[in-house]
């Protein structure tokens, strides 16, 4: 009876191992990557071993990544580098220490933000703090490393202040998959945005620190209201997104940088429209080109001689012109898919005839009972 009972298990134990390397045979091979950037393509949030994994990577402040055990298993051992179950998980993360505007709400622009991207950046950060009223009506570069920021009143105490910069020092450090040589930035790009906030400038920037993991920061000044914070943290976090700017393009075109300044009012058209874009989109609007155009006559009736490179506002119209002319869609300028090369580089670029006449008629903003609108003129020049 006892051998029966072994030579049965015996079977049993065999039929089992052989119906399950039947199982793995009828399995697809699954994918290999060589790197997160790939595997990102295919999979956006990144992949986690099981439900389980996935759901405590979403509480660690990922965002939820795909199940697939096949998947992780044929790129773990290369792409899980701290063996937590998930590999490639993006984070979105957000802190805000103003008044006003809560860590969870400037989390939902964050989240915004990266989802209407069609290439977000693995990791993104969004930061706000408060500063005062300005201490004069000029940009204070020689105080700020040269950038642009003006002095404002300090409004947070030297605890709070440090809080500020520590979690941005913290949050940076903490990027593991920068390369080393960006990795070798990290201090110095940490002391510059300490200066920053310490001086109270105020500051509307998106500090990288690399490819993978972008930010956006903000003083939020005394003088702006809610919704103009949120405009301008949309507007620094399309920045963020704009995978190939000037400084990347530079190199691969091999030109130097400042031979292309007359390029930015493109990427600060764009960043602009999309600032009043998401804005809207927030809010259940669909008015953002009329605010965009109402701000730019306003400029216009100011200054009729304004050119194109003044100011984002009127680039930002010029943008709309473009819409209605055919030369560019909305969907891409939201999207951020103008700038997933260098093309954009040749294709914006102001000697060539047809960008010439945005920069001819994009002050031809008509406006009748209420209504902003380009000329037809305009649109069809």
């Amino acid at each position: 009876m006892l051998r029966s009972w072994v030579v049965g298990l015996t079977s049993l134990i065999v039929l089992t191992a052989c119906s399950a390397t039947a199982a793995d045979a009828t399995q697809p091979t699954a994918k290999r990557y060589s790197s997160c950037e790939k595997l990102l393509q295919d999979f956006p949030q990144g992949v986690a071993r099981s439900e389980p994994s996935a759901t405590k990577s979403a509480q660690a402040g990922a965002v939820k990544p795909d199940v697939s055990a096949a998947v992780y298993r044929a790129n773990s051992r290369l792409l899980d580098k701290n063996r937590d179950g998930v590999i490639c998980e993006s984070t979105r993360k957000a802190k805000s220490f103003a008044p006003g505007i809560s860590s969870a709400q400037l989390l939902d622009w964050v989240k915004a933000v990266t989802g209407e991207m069609s290439q977000p950046p693995r990791n993104f950060m969004g930061l706000i703090w408060p500063v005062g009223r300005p201490l004069d009506d000029q940009p204070d570069p020689d105080v700020f490393d040269g950038a642009p920021f003006s002095e404002h009143a300090d409004v947070m105490s030297p605890k709070e202040i440090r809080a500020v910069t520590d979690y941005f020092s913290s949050w940076q450090s903490s990027q593991q998959d920068c390369t080393a040589s960006e990795r070798r930035e990290f201090s110095e790009g940490a002391r510059t945005v300490a200066r920053w906030i310490k001086g109270a400038a105020d500051v509307a920037t998106a500090p990288g620190p690399c490819r993978s993991s972008r930010s956006a920061i903000l003083a939020w000044t005394a003088e702006q209201d809610r919704d103009t914070a949120r405009r301008i943290f949309f507007h620094e976090s399309y920045h963020a997104m704009q995978n190939y700017l000037l400084d990347r393009c530079a190199p691969i075109l091999k030109r130097n940088e400042d031979s292309m300044n007359d390029l930015r009012w493109f990427s600060e058209g764009t960043a602009e429209y999309f600032g009043e874009y998401m804005s809207a989109k927030q809010d259940g609007r669909t008015d953002h080109v009329q605010r965009i155009l109402q701000r730019a006559s306003d400029d216009l009736r100011g200054d009729p001689g304004i050119s194109l490179d003044s100011n984002a506002y009127v680039q930002a119209a010029a943008m709309v012109l473009m819409v209605d002319k055919g030369m560019i869609s909305e969907r891409r300028l939201a999207d951020g898919s103008y700038f997933h090369d260098c093309d954009w580089i040749n294709d914006f670029d102001p000697s060539r005839p047809e960008i010439a006449t945005i920069f001819d008629d994009f002050d031809k903003i008509e406006n009748s009972g209420g209504r902003y609108f380009y000329s037809d003129q305009a649109i069809s020049g």
